[in-house]
């Protein structure tokens, strides 16, 4: 409980000297875009996926680690219900460059002794997955296109 208190302080604390916004939805904390953004939100290709995070780190401890790449426009944050972290974010960097740079150099990054996160490209994962349907069926008959 002491330590949920003192992330919740330093978390608060971060938020006002950073001036971003976070917000929570559906499991995820997200951070950003940063204060004076205009236009939309940068491309897929500029997402990064973070993995093997410590589970008593959060986003101020991140935005020190990844910040030192390049600017970020958001970062997403898996939470389960307790309020820890689930282990793994999302960062979106403001260019393409940024996020390749991260992955180069923050892959296996030791984040304390002992302890290294994982960072790849961030892919776009949705599927749809259907069962219980008879063998017979494959994918071409399931997905038409009908003409107008």
């Amino acid at each position: 409980m002491k330590n949920q208190l003192e992330n919740s302080l330093k978390l608060l604390k971060f938020i006002t000297d950073s001036q971003l916004t976070l917000t929570q939805v559906n499991g995820q904390r997200k951070l950003g875009p940063p204060p004076g953004w205009n236009g939309p939100p940068p491309d897929l290709k500029c997402e990064i996926f973070v993995g093997s995070i410590p589970r008593n780190y959060y986003e101020p401890d991140l935005v020190l680690i990844f910040g030192a790449i390049g600017q970020i426009y958001e970062l997403r944050l898996m939470m389960d219900f307790s309020g820890l972290n689930r282990g793994y974010c999302f960062i979106m960097y403001t260019t393409e460059e940024e996020a390749a740079r991260a992955v180069k150099e923050l892959d296996q990054y030791e984040i304390y002794p002992g302890k290294r996160i994982g960072v790849v490209a961030s892919t776009n994962n949705c599927r749809l997955y259907i069962n219980q349907l008879p063998q017979y069926i494959d994918s071409e008959s399931i997905v038409k296109r009908q003409s107008c």
